[in-house]
């Protein structure tokens, strides 16, 4: 395992798609920064949409980052040199991990600095506004998100390792990014008799990179911030299986 983890690592930092990630986010964040008309409390606790930018981001890099081993016929070398497939999953998903949580922290870097360009002052990181200050507001929906992408990179990882094409995977994740939530809404809201089932579907996990800062989203996910932490976590860890399976038992 050590040994894949170093070459996975090393892979990847010679890559180009990191890099690349980086900058995208930082053109994302500065445009939601430029085309927000007056930013407020809730635009700088969300990092001026970091989140949602870097769940993109994520899903697009982690599907990419497998699809180019099948692409270039690479898996085959892999798997000539190491007899456990599923070391290599696993250090491509730590990989992963690793730099969704170092865009994490790029995405509070550049709040900070945008926040400085753009309001100065005007609302103070220490400051109580609600519940909690700015800053807690901001730490806990980057964990939010942390939480969210452990799920959104394992649905990936196995999306791309069943069907192999690297867009349908990034357009899947575009739509359960933008679409999921709304549409877990409307069929709760349309089968009020079923909604302690439907609730528990994997569209509805998204709302955790906002509940843990804002309880009232407990409302919209019908989920409690243990229950939506949980299913989060309950569904990476069957993702998991089911893609490391795939990974190991599917041809080449």
């Amino acid at each position: 395992m050590k040994n894949n983890l170093k070459q996975e690592f090393f892979k990847f930092s010679h890559q180009r798609i990191p890099l690349y990630g980086a900058i995208v986010l930082m053109v994302l964040m500065l445009y939601t920064a430029v085309s927000t008309s007056g930013i407020n409390r809730m635009i700088l606790a969300q990092g001026f949409g970091a989140g949602q930018w870097i769940t993109i981001i994520m899903i697009t890099i982690a599907s990419t980052f497998v699809a180019m081993e099948y692409q270039n016929r690479t898996i085959i070398t892999l798997f000539y040199k190491s007899s456990n497939k599923s070391a290599i999953y696993f250090a491509k998903l730590i990989v992963m991990l690793v730099y969704g949580v170092l865009m994490l922290i790029l995405g509070m870097i550049l709040t900070f600095i945008l926040k400085a360009i753009m309001v100065g002052g005007k609302y103070q990181w220490g400051t109580t506004y609600g519940q909690h200050s700015l800053l807690t507001d901001l730490l806990l929906n980057t964990t939010g998100t942390f939480i969210y992408l452990v799920f959104i990179i394992a649905f990936a990882f196995l999306l791309i390792i069943l069907i192999r094409v690297n867009a349908a995977v990034v357009g899947i994740g575009l739509v359960i990014i933008f679409m999921g939530a709304d549409f877990s809404s409307l069929v709760m809201s349309a089968l009020p008799h079923l909604a302690a089932i439907i609730k528990w579907n994997p569209l509805n996990m998204v709302f955790v990179i906002n509940q843990l800062a804002n309880s009232s989203f407990e409302k919209i996910s019908s989920l409690s911030l243990p229950q939506i932490i949980a299913g989060n976590l309950i569904y990476a860890v069957i993702f998991i299986a089911i893609g490391d399976f795939l990974f190991k038992s599917r041809r080449i």
